[in-house]
């Protein structure tokens, strides 16, 4: 079963800083029929005008994965981090008990940037903080694994039982994916265009997929992030 979710359906904030699309209910936005996909709880597609961003802030007791599109964002946070990443790094902040951090663009072109919340699978754990930057190649017609549960080596671990991947696909490059009967994804098309399963989906669109394997064909310059986890 997919369910294709066009870009142009998804609730779009407006503050002249920052423009934002919610794929689930958050801030402004708020709908009772649509707060998560399983323990996706967030995912938010972000444009930050130059040399502004959102202050000190605070979380609690959530894993929070940031993807950068373009642009370059600053992360500064309670543990002491602060650091700079630009296209295709991934950050991670696991909340947890507690945690204050700044993201801002002290950059002069618009940061995008994609940004998941998943719902830990335990309450109070010890916060901690990642990142990761990749060469291009990694991600190129190829699944790039960026998070995974807890005791998967080389791989970034969360508090929870979910995966994230990426990947770039030239025109007419087949990927496919295998999607085991008890799990599910949920897929964000972060630029171009590509046909996944009997669908075409554009940039900004995402699709809701179980109970099928998944093959993708990149149609113009195809950027995907793919988050899996187990139906809930």
């Amino acid at each position: 079963m997919m369910k294709h979710i066009p870009f142009r359906s998804l609730y779009r904030a407006e503050h002249g800083w920052l423009e934002s699309r919610f794929h689930f209910s958050f801030a402004e936005y708020h709908n009772r029929d649509n707060m998560h996909y399983g323990v996706l709880r967030v995912m938010n597609d972000d444009i930050i005008q130059a040399h502004t961003g959102f202050g000190t802030h605070p979380h609690r007791d959530m894993e929070i994965i940031t993807y950068i599109i373009r642009g370059e964002l600053t992360h500064e946070d309670s543990m002491g981090n602060k650091e700079s990443l630009g296209r295709g790094a991934m950050q991670y902040l696991s909340a947890g008990t507690g945690i204050t951090h700044s993201e801002r663009n002290e950059g002069d072109e618009a940061v995008h940037l994609i940004q998941t919340w998943i719902l830990p699978s335990e309450k109070d754990k010890t916060p901690q903080y990642g990142s990761r930057v990749y060469d291009a190649e990694a991600r190129h017609n190829k699944w790039l694994h960026l998070i995974a549960p807890e005791g998967t080596k080389n791989v970034t671990n969360i508090y929870q039982d979910a995966n994230m991947y990426v990947t770039e696909l030239d025109n007419g490059t087949k990927l496919d994916f295998s999607l085991e009967s008890d799990r599910q994804v949920y897929l964000k098309v972060m630029e171009g265009e590509v046909r996944i399963n009997d669908f075409v989906c554009r940039e900004g669109d995402a699709c809701e997929i179980r109970d099928e394997n998944i093959m993708f064909k990149g149609i113009s310059h195809a950027h995907v992030l793919m988050v899996e986890m187990p139906k809930v």
